[in-house]
């Protein structure tokens, strides 16, 4: 296995478009973290905090988790507990085959990967459909993703243009608003006919038996709502306690993951459609995967747990830049990768990985939980070189290295001896280029350093215990300081306003009585519109002046006796949905939308247009200041909520921002005074 590794890391680097298509991720993806967290007060204790909620949730997992299974049957969900990956699979084919599934639509999901789903549904003689823009296209391609974040990293836009020519039937364009256009279209009418969604769970909540998805596209938000059935899966290390402690690792998982303070779509679900509730699936299932986890709970590796997917250590990560994830060979690539792969999947089979380090760091540096990363790539490593058989050369080496260092003398002795011997050897600007033998290795990629004849020590104790160079001026490197942000304005609205402009939101103030005239404004004579009910009650004359301006207002419900594939398609037409918010986020321009017998989800998801209403009185600082506030009770009346921070959008292609994917292209806030 080492063997291909080494094979298919050497393709990687001499491949030209991949390197560049690696550094264009690395370079974005580490300017936008940076910039996020200078957005985040106080982030080194958040991150603590963060690292201590992960700790515990580890820690007390069982109790977790069977507080988490009975809080999810009170809610309504059907609950199915998964040893191993066949045993998920099966599982969810059962489900499929009995509502008699053709098509399945899929948002992104790494324990879907991780377990072979797609090849299982299949084989059952059903069609899995990817919807996250990145995965639909190494879904065309046949391949699997290249990154946990981003799929399609390593892929140029040619490339994408070549697949969507030969899959699509699309005339070849490399502009990437169309590619996704082509996209959204193919995928529209899965959406709408589709009968079961399958979603993976960003985080499990285990005191309101709750899940939370976060999706920047909208089409998680698709694959959860549209269906008759849908299907979660999750690993059962993907819980925290509370929505307190929800809202510390909502802090962290976008700005590490996408350079994001909130992603475009945060969805807490609750439950299935309930008597009265406008949409969503009539069932919800989850399937809580084991697959190897509760064995790594129990390894010295264990901490691997508590990471929360962000990719951000495979931005950093000079092997991953380097070689990308299909080097590896295992879903979970770079660094995290290379300890649960061999931890949790089999060490014989991916214990090798914990090689491809270079040991610098820079992955615990940047990890938002503090997972310690080096050192479980060390633990990873001695578990790997003391239970599956090393090369010959490997272990006698190691044992001669043990034996050398276990001596002053000896030590001493191998270090004056390999000095002259690095001398003696062909030198260009100081350093060795080739080294004899199985050493040949080395300099096969990089120069190596001769040994000094005086080492350190000797200098170190001639000079007094100082070195001749100053090891400040030796050793400095440039420092760029950390990215800062001028200081907010402390008004919450206008806050408000500038944190949605920057996420290419609209932002408009009026009087309750004059809502209409702003719609209309906004929108064309005999425009259809989707209307939420609660709108009918806050505001009973809006509805009548609406359709007095010329527009069409549907109700956006589906009752039961509906054939819903029909019935979405007849609101799939309509061209902008209003919605009555539930709260206002100031500090990431975020809306707060309800799913309920008076609110619809589809509202604020089918039309290109959603404009969202929002009462003077509902604005709130924070994300962790509206779940202390109001974030339990409210949840508790809800089949789902969902925190919406812009339009959708994706980078999927080449870390090209492109507004407008699956869900609405435009958002508009009223602020209602």
């Amino acid at each position: 296995m080492r063997a291909k590794f080494l094979r298919r890391a050497q393709d990687a680097i001499n491949d030209e478009d991949l390197q560049r298509a690696l550094d264009q991720n690395a370079e974005r993806r580490g300017l936008g973290r940076s910039t996020a967290f200078a957005s985040l007060d106080d982030a080194d204790n958040i991150c603590v905090r963060a690292h201590r909620i992960r700790s515990s949730a580890i820690e007390c997992l069982p109790g977790l988790i069977e507080d988490f299974r009975q809080n999810l049957k009170s809610n309504g969900w059907h609950v199915h507990f998964s040893s191993t990956a066949a045993e998920a699979c099966a599982h969810i084919s059962r489900i499929a085959l009995e509502y008699r599934a053709e098509i399945i639509v899929k948002s992104k999901s790494m324990v879907t990967e991780e377990i072979g789903l797609n090849q299982a549904l299949q084989r059952a003689g059903m069609t899995p459909v990817e919807t996250d823009l990145g995965e639909f296209i190494v879904q065309l391609r046949d391949e699997p993703p290249g990154h946990i974040i981003t799929p399609a990293i390593h892929l140029l836009r040619e490339e994408i243009a070549e697949t969507f020519v030969e899959h699509l039937g699309i005339d070849f364009t490399t502009d990437v608003s169309r590619l996704n256009r082509a996209a959204r279209g193919a995928l529209r009418e899965h959406f709408l006919k589709a009968g079961i969604g399958i979603s993976g769970v960003n985080f499990g909540v285990a005191e309101q038996g709750a899940i939370c998805l976060v999706t920047n596209e909208g089409n998680g938000r698709m694959v959860t709502t549209l269906p008759n059935v849908h299907i979660a899966v999750m690993g059962i290390e993907r819980l925290v306690r509370s929505l307190e402690d929800l809202g510390v690792m909502l802090q962290l998982l976008p700005r590490s993951a996408t350079g994001q303070i909130l992603s475009s779509y945060v969805s807490f679900i609750c439950s299935p459609r309930r008597a009265g509730d406008q949409d969503g699936p009539s069932e919800r299932h989850i399937i809580l995967v084991d697959n190897g986890r509760s064995a790594l709970r129990q390894s010295r590796l264990h901490q691997a747990l508590m990471c929360i997917r962000c990719g951000a250590c495979l931005n950093v990560c000079p092997v991953y830049r380097e070689v990308g994830g299909h080097s590896y060979e295992s879903v979970y690539p770079g660094p995290i990768g290379s300890v649960i792969s061999p931890g949790m999947l089999g060490l014989e089979k991916y214990g090798h990985l914990a090689k491809a380090s270079t040991l610098c760091g820079a992955c615990r540096e940047v990890c938002p939980v503090d997972i310690d990363l080096p050192g479980l790539l060390l633990r990873a490593r001695d578990d790997y070189t003391r239970q599956v058989k090393q090369p010959l050369i490997v272990s006698l080496g190691m044992k001669f290295f043990r034996w050398v260092n276990n001596s002053p003398w000896r030590y001493a002795f191998a270090i004056k001896t390999a000095a002259v011997f690095t001398r003696s050897f062909p030198a260009s600007e100081g350093w060795v280029s080739n080294l004899p033998g199985p050493l040949h290795t080395w300099t096969h990629y990089r120069d190596f350093p001769p040994f000094q004849v005086r080492p350190f020590r000797e200098r170190f104790e001639r000079n007094n215990g100082c070195e001749s160079t100053p090891i400040g001026e030796a050793f400095s490197v440039p420092h760029e300081p950390r990215p800062t942000v001028a200081n907010p304005p402390q008004d919450r609205i206008t806050r408000f306003r500038i944190a949605l402009e920057d996420v290419d939101g609209e932002f408009r103030r009026c009087k309750s009585n004059g809502i209409a005239v702003e719609i209309r404004h906004l929108l064309e004579e005999k425009d259809e519109i989707l209307f939420d009910p609660v709108l009918s009650q806050r505001y009973p004359e809006l509805k009548a002046s609406l359709e007095e301006a010329g527009l069409i207002v549907h109700s956006p419900g589906m009752s039961d006796g509906d054939n819903r594939s029909e019935a979405l398609a007849r609101l799939d037409e309509a061209s902008a949905g209003v919605t009555l918010c539930l709260g206002a986020i100031a500090e990431s321009g975020t809306v707060i939308v309800g799913q309920d017998a008076e609110n619809a989800a589809l509202t604020s998801l089918l039309p290109a247009t959603h404009i969202a209403l929002v009462p003077a009185d509902r604005f709130y600082e924070s994300l962790p200041e509206w779940i202390n506030e109001h974030g339990e009770t409210t949840l508790a009346g809800q089949q789902s909520i969902t925190l919406i921070t812009g339009p959708s959008r994706t980078a999927d292609i080449e870390m090209t921002l492109t507004i407008g994917v699956h869900g609405p292209g435009r958002l508009i806030v009223m602020l209602v005074d």
